[in-house]
């Protein structure tokens, strides 16, 4: 375990302060991101007419990005050594983006091209933050501090998620689709400002790669322009970041948990829509309202995270929310002969299972930065996403298969399946047991 990678942050610079700065960084980012989730879908149907098929590229677009680039960001910003510049281009990129859609909107020159352009070029950007702010926190804060920083971040995404999504409606009633981009613009130019009150001390330089055999030196003893040492190093440290999750047993569990619970989570997003608006016959107006629990469910569960882990220890608490998962997803399954109106069930389900996988998401947050060295938290990290984010279209697309051919009842016990099998990875591995 690479325990001595952690550094404390800058003299006369203390933790508390650089912190509020992150997290100020990540509201305003936050705010950003809910609006521009928000905005595209509607400039896509409201604006330029297309349909369903282009808003589903559209929103495929951001998993797609950390799929296909998430490691090699991961190495670069490795690499590289300047987290905080990365996640400061990344968010200049995403203000100039949202702007030039202001722009292309006021002269008419606003083409689904044009949208699916802004889109891949926001997606990129979302893997650069998300990448280069995963390595921040832990300089920030220290080991000491990051559970309950990782706490204090989930509540503030979540929190600015439902908050952002609201601001959207009222902004887009009130004053208008341009200015709703602009309002988007500035949330990530005000992160961009935030970021610059984060102060990190240097850390230990990446060990450089090994040359690779064949490739002739340049000066200085060093790969020349024909040399294959980037690509080759690129790729080592690509399955290295790979080989990390599979050798260690604690993040090796933890990912395979979490693979497990997106994958029920997608199954659950995918079926309980149709399950609940046309089998159950449920108002829409109602089951958007489950949105509203699912967001308070979620900002709950990171709230308690820290408290419970220091009470349970982490095997036991992410073993525990796995398995509570199982009742929480039948109470959609029975809500119809359960007494009391359907809509209660359902209300509680979606509040429970967004405590669940709250808790799930935060409790074990630190055990990465704890156990992989500072110079290969990104590319570590990166692997890990490319795993527990890739599952999440597979499983959605099988999902709705499933349910077409089969119906949807018995897809969501195929999610209350996956959501107890996440306990087992967790449960079986014992050098989780020391981290609380």
């Amino acid at each position: 375990m690479a325990t001595g990678q952690l550094h404390h942050t800058a003299e006369g610079n203390p933790p508390g302060r650089s912190f509020r700065f992150l997290a100020s960084a990540a509201a305003a980012e936050g705010f950003g991101d809910a609006l521009t989730r928000a905005v595209l879908p509607i400039l896509a149907v409201a604006v330029l007419g297309l349909g369903p098929a282009f808003v589903g590229i559209l929103n495929a677009t951001g998993i797609a990005a950390f799929l296909l680039l998430g490691v090699g960001v991961g190495i670069a910003v490795d690499r590289a050594g300047k987290p905080r510049a990365a996640m400061g281009a990344a968010s200049l990129l995403r203000c100039g983006v949202l702007l030039a859609l202001a722009a292309a909107l006021w002269r008419g020159g606003l083409t689904g091209g044009v949208l699916f352009a802004a889109a891949v070029l926001i997606g990129v950007a979302d893997v650069v933050f998300t990448t280069a702010h995963s390595t921040v926190v832990p300089r920030v804060v220290g080991q000491g501090g990051l559970r309950r920083a990782y706490s204090r971040l989930a509540v503030i995404n979540q929190t600015t998620a439902a908050g952002g999504a609201g601001a959207a409606g009222a902004i887009l009633a009130v004053i208008g689709m341009p200015l709703l981009l602009l309002a988007g613009a500035g949330a990530y130019a005000a992160s961009c400002l935030f970021q610059r009150g984060i102060r990190l001390d240097d850390v230990e330089p990446r060990p450089e790669a090994e040359p690779v055999a064949g490739s002739k030196p340049g000066p200085a003893g060093k790969p020349g322009p024909g040399g294959q040492r980037r690509p080759a190093a690129a790729r080592r440290r690509a399955r290295g970041g790979f080989a990390s999750l599979r050798h260690s047993p604690a993040l090796r569990a933890l990912t395979l948990s979490a693979c497990l619970t997106n994958a029920g989570a997608m199954v659950g997003n995918t079926v309980l829509p149709v399950y609940v608006l046309r089998d159950l016959a449920v108002a829409p107006g109602a089951f958007a309202a489950l949105g509203v629990l699912s967001a308070l469910g979620a900002v709950g569960g990171a709230a308690a995270a820290p408290y419970l882990s220091g009470r349970m220890g982490l095997r036991a608490l992410r073993t525990g929310s796995a398995l509570l998962g199982v009742p929480a997803v039948l109470l959609a399954v029975f809500c119809s002969v359960l007494p009391g109106p359907e809509t209660a069930w359902l209300a509680a389900q979606t509040l429970v299972w967004g405590f669940l996988v709250a808790v799930a998401g935060v409790a074990g947050a630190e055990v990465l930065p704890r156990v992989v060295p500072h110079h290969e938290l990104a590319t570590v990290g990166a692997a890990q996403r490319t795993l527990t984010l890739g599952v999440m279209p597979a499983a959605a697309v099988l999902a709705g298969l499933a349910a077409a051919a089969v119906g949807t009842v018995p897809v969501l016990w195929l999610w209350a399946l996956l959501a107890g099998a996440a306990a087992l990875p967790v449960a079986c591995t014992g050098s989780l047991a020391p981290f609380r």
